[in-house]
């Protein structure tokens, strides 16, 4: 009879555990986390520690009177201890954060007014010589995420109040992003059909909504890249028989990754959101719909993952973006080769006029399985950069020069000196040259091109005078 492990080695395997478990956790090369206006760090439930933005030594604050604001003692509870506290700024002000790796960043920008002065803050935002916000105003607790790309040792984000009002931010995120996060290839979906497109990557995208569909709310708390996805119960489009076109399913097994894979891992999307799924019934179709700006381009992720089958090769739907059919037949099993496996596709669609988009997955002919004909885990909207301008709008003119400043301060500074030294040393060598020949024209001599003996026997050639008359 096999003895029961001892206290001792049930505590080591207990270790290890939780040690390989924090090992395994994203670790980003750059990870900036301020708390504006603060005089104490913050330490959120997620384990992470936001600094005072004031006296960091990887970040500068550059205005001309920065102002700290905090909430009033008799004013609620904040939601945490970012959302105490305040940076206001009356006139341009700008973050310079360190770069240690160049490449995708995650930008999170907190904004949360706990009195009536920030609520009626109307400002711009831009970093990196692009406009992130244009005319924004925060009436209500937001945090706006950006993913782009940086190809600077120092990144720039400058906040330009209106004329007449003031900026804010209670709390930045600037962290480094996992390079599977940010794929280059998705599917352009028009009401033509569906065709490949790529420069994906060098895109900038402000993420709407991150959905975990038919589970429960993830926190930041179980999301190694700190996100929050929300249930899709909200965005569902109602229909009379909508109850009995769809399934919700759970499961409790292991969601397998690829061993080694630069396309999925738990950065791309954590285990909670595949471990929850919204199945179509053979034949009908669940459908989600979303407000957003109108006169746009979206890059829709929809993830997947089959934890309904029993086995392969029985799961077949169709996936219809904002009405327009984007695959037909689709069969994850073929995409994966195996079931609980993640998957996710990148559709980029153009909204116009309606400021709607809606998402569906319907039921296939080909699919064989007698509960499910279709299957949806999470989704993910974002809205990518303009060709021109920003993300909202034209720039003001005041965030003109920010593509200049982005660049790094002190690349810079070492462009401009090495500009003077350069000025100086042409100018010198203009006005030796001036003088020298001022200097032979006096003394009767001129310049001329000769062999001479380098003093080895052998020949090379140079410059000497030649007198140009016999002075003796």
């Amino acid at each position: 009879m096999a003895s029961s492990p001892s206290p001792t080695c049930l505590a080591v395997l207990l270790l290890c555990v939780i040690f390989s478990a924090a090992a395994a956790r994203f670790a980003p090369a750059d990870n900036h986390l301020l708390a504006c206006g603060a005089a104490a760090s913050a330490v959120l439930p997620d384990g992470r520690r936001f600094v005072p933005d004031s006296g960091c030594a990887s970040t500068r604050l550059r205005s001309p009177a920065p102002t700290p604001s905090s909430a009033a003692p008799n004013s609620p509870s904040p939601p945490s201890q970012l959302h105490a506290a305040a940076r206001v700024f009356s006139c341009r002000a700008s973050y310079d954060f360190l770069v240690r790796r160049r490449g995708h960043h995650i930008l999170r920008l907190h904004f949360y007014p706990f009195d009536s002065a920030l609520s009626a803050s109307r400002f711009h935002v831009g970093a990196g010589g692009l406009l992130l916000l244009h005319n924004f105003t925060a009436s209500s607790p937001v945090v706006k995420e950006f993913i782009l790309s940086v190809d600077s040792d120092v990144f720039v984000l400058t906040f330009v109040p209106e004329a007449g009002s003031t900026a804010f931010i209670n709390a930045i995120e600037f962290v480094s992003s996992p390079e599977e996060l940010v794929g280059d290839i998705g599917t352009l979906v028009t009401s033509g059909g569906a065709a490949q497109i790529d420069g994906l990557s060098s895109q900038v995208f402000e993420t709407l909504y991150r959905i975990n569909v038919a589970g429960r709310k993830v926190t930041p708390f179980n999301d190694t890249l700190w996100r929050t996805w929300v249930n899709d119960v909200d965005f569902l489009v109602k229909t009379d028989t909508s109850s009995s076109n769809y399934m919700a399913w759970s499961f409790s097994g292991r969601i397998a990754y690829p061993k080694d894979s630069r396309l999925m891992s738990r950065e791309v999307a954590p285990d909670n959101v595949y471990n929850s799924a919204r199945s179509a019934r053979s034949g009908r179709n669940v459908t989600w719909g979303f407000s957003v700006p109108a006169g746009s381009r979206y890059l829709v992720r929809m993830h997947f993952c089959d934890i309904v089958s029993k086995v392969l090769y029985e799961l077949y739907f169709n996936i219809y973006v904002n009405g327009h059919l984007a695959v037909k037949d689709f069969d994850l099993s073929s995409a994966t080769g195996f079931l609980a496996y993640p998957y996710y596709i990148d559709f980029v669609v153009d909204v116009e006029d309606e400021g709607m988009l809606k998402l569906a997955i319907g039921g296939s002919e080909k699919s064989l399985s007698d509960k499910a004909s279709g299957i949806l885990n999470a989704l993910e909207i974002m809205r990518m950069k303009k060709m021109s301008g920003g993300m909202d709008g034209d720039f003001p003119v005041a965030l003109d020069m920010e593509n200049v400043t982005s660049k790094g301060i002190g690349e810079f500074v070492r462009s401009l000196l090495c500009g003077f030294i350069f000025a100086g040393l042409f100018v010198a060598l203009v006005m030796l040259m001036m003088r020298l020949r001022a200097e032979l024209r006096n003394n009767g001599t001129a310049w001329s091109w000769q062999p001479m003996d380098s003093g080895e026997g052998k020949l090379a050639r140079a410059y000497q005078l030649v007198p140009s008359k016999t002075d003796y």
